[in-house]
């Protein structure tokens, strides 16, 4: 059954989640450790593709890439890197990847991990798993609410 793709590309890690098959709740999956190189990057994606599918006897229908915009709705230096990600990424696939907002969603999940009372080096390591959740969470909902 088809599913939906999360990614929270951060500098250090980056973030997955997955939908569940009827693509109303998402799921975090492992953080991969994020490379220098956007291309190694791309391949580290796709791997990570494969072994889902494979793992889960599903196929991605969808990858969605969290944007990170400034408040005022402009592109950062985070942003454009993000962006010509999302280029090499649509390149390498035959999947729709799709573009999606994805301000405060770090912040949401810092304080969720802090309430929990999650220790700095902790939150370190599950923040970007955390924020892709919230980001495909948010684009679900959107999706259910267009329908």
């Amino acid at each position: 059954m088809p599913r939906i793709l999360a990614i929270d590309l951060g500098k250090a890690r980056i973030g997955l989640a997955i939908s569940d098959e009827l693509k109303i709740f998402a799921s975090s999956l492992h953080n991969i450790e994020a490379d220098r190189s956007m291309n190694k990057t791309v391949q580290l994606i796709l791997a990570a593709i494969h072994t889902l599918e494979k793992e889960k006897r599903c196929t991605i229908e969808e990858i969605v890439l969290g944007l990170p915009l400034k408040m005022d709705g402009t592109d950062s230096p985070t942003t454009t890197h993000v962006r010509a990600f999302y280029e090499a990424l649509k390149a390498a696939v035959a999947i729709t990847v799709t573009l999606f907002d994805e301000r405060l969603t770090t912040l949401q999940a810092e304080r969720s991990l802090k309430e929990a009372n999650f220790t700095r080096k902790k939150r370190a390591q599950f923040v970007d798993g955390v924020s892709a959740v919230i980001l495909l969470q948010s684009y679900l909902s959107m999706k259910g609410s267009s329908l």
